[in-house]
């Protein structure tokens, strides 16, 4: 789409757009209000004990959850979803998992960790997949490999109706093709969905406080948000008012994934 054929928002004078940027300010102000209240309530939510031993494969070796912690009070997990092929892990992992991780890799850590907190990525492919591809996009994020263990089935990002009945955002399948949301189920099983998980030490016990899945992993920083604040949007063919996508960027869903030889440092 050339710049010409956008179809831009309508002209106005200064004192016009004023006027309706002010209407939507009430609107934004009910919305902020609004979130500090949902995330009340979400720190209210009750805690689960993690009793299960898993076992998780990093860099240095062998790890339990409690090791994931890295001596902090709260750990946040993403679930990285790997690609696979024929039941084999491939050597990438999910490009739209891959663009999240790379703006978050590309900041630091530090906020979370003088609150006491740590954040890791966990996939289910072996760690022999997981390094050369983590040195090939430069990261240092920590990543861990849940592979073996029942950790992906049990907070439900990998789908095998073999293992488990098949539940994602706590909707089952049968909940989400009644919804039109059938699609995240379609594919070859096993196959890896997204997610992100947190969890609370008392003492030397792990407990799971929350986790969210779909869209719901666009609250944590990237450019999602960014890009809602524009007027071209996130340039997605779903968004209202239709013409705005430029055409310029990667379409969504596509299968590139940007390496960083490939970005203009």
């Amino acid at each position: 789409m050339t710049t010409t054929a956008i179809n831009y928002p309508k002209t106005a004078s200064r004192g016009e757009w004023l006027e309706a940027r002010r209407k939507l300010l009430v609107k934004e102000m009910a919305l902020t209000r609004d979130r500090d209240q949902l995330n009340t309530d979400r720190r209210r939510l009750p805690m689960v004990e993690i009793d299960k031993p898993y076992v998780f494969e990093g860099a240095a070796g062998k790890n339990t959850l409690l090791d994931l912690l890295e001596g902090r009070l709260q750990l946040i997990v993403y679930h990285f979803m790997w690609r696979w092929e024929n039941a084999q892990p491939l050597d990438a992992g999910c490009p739209s998992c891959s663009t999240w991780t790379d703006e978050i890799s590309r900041g630091h850590l530090n906020a979370l960790r003088t609150r006491d907190t740590s954040f890791c990525l966990v996939s289910r492919a072996p760690l022999e997949k997981i390094a050369p591809f983590k040195k090939r996009m430069g990261w240092s994020v920590p990543w861990y490999s849940s592979f073996g263990s029942d950790f992906n089935y049990d907070f439900q990002v990998t789908m095998d109706e073999s293992v488990a009945p098949m539940e994602y955002n706590y909707k089952s399948k049968a909940d989400h093709e009644r919804a039109g949301t059938g699609y995240y189920f379609e594919g070859a099983q096993p196959f890896d969905l997204p997610g992100l998980s947190c969890f609370l030490r008392r003492a030397n016990k792990i407990y799971h406080t929350y986790s969210t899945y779909g869209r719901g992993g666009e609250a944590v920083g990237g450019s999602h948000y960014f890009l809602d604040l524009t007027a071209l949007g996130r340039q997605e063919e779903w968004e209202e008012p239709k013409g705005r996508a430029t055409g310029l960027g990667a379409p969504a869903g596509s299968e590139k994934i940007l390496y960083p030889d490939e970005y203009e440092r």
